[in-house]
């Protein structure tokens, strides 16, 4: 009886283990798996950067995600032809936080940027046709 009884929290602990990680409840540091269905998905990664220099997308409404794959907070702004920033905030403030919302934009040439003090080198380019 002894032998049983030692065997249940360990039956109970790989049991919580394998139902945390069905339902998602497990880390993310280090995964690239965070993936959310967009358009565009723009991602953080290590060395402040995004993970690409150029997007492109199709005018009119675009479904925009941003994920962080970094360990640092990050946040994802768009600045327009113009040079105005939209109002519009992707926040991601920790690794495997993924955020995704829609905006309409025409054709044109956007700059996607993180505001974030230090992270000016967190800058692409989002051509729009």
């Amino acid at each position: 009886m002894r032998f049983r009884a030692a065997l249940a929290p360990v039956a109970i602990a790989v049991a919580s283990a394998a139902f945390l990680a069905s339902c998602g409840g497990g880390s993310d540091s280090g995964s690239t798996g965070t993936t959310i269905p967009a358009d565009v998905t723009v991602v953080a990664v290590e060395g402040i950067a995004w993970d690409a220099k150029d997007y492109t997308a199709t005018a009119g409404e675009i479904s925009i995600a941003a994920v962080n794959r970094s360990s640092l907070p990050h946040n994802l702004h768009i600045v327009d032809p113009s040079g105005t920033q939209l109002p519009q905030v992707w926040d991601i403030p920790s690794r495997g936080d993924a955020v995704n919302d829609t905006i309409t934009l025409s054709a044109g040439t956007y700059t996607l940027i993180c505001t974030i003090p230090g992270h000016a080198n967190m800058k692409s380019t989002l051509t729009v046709s």
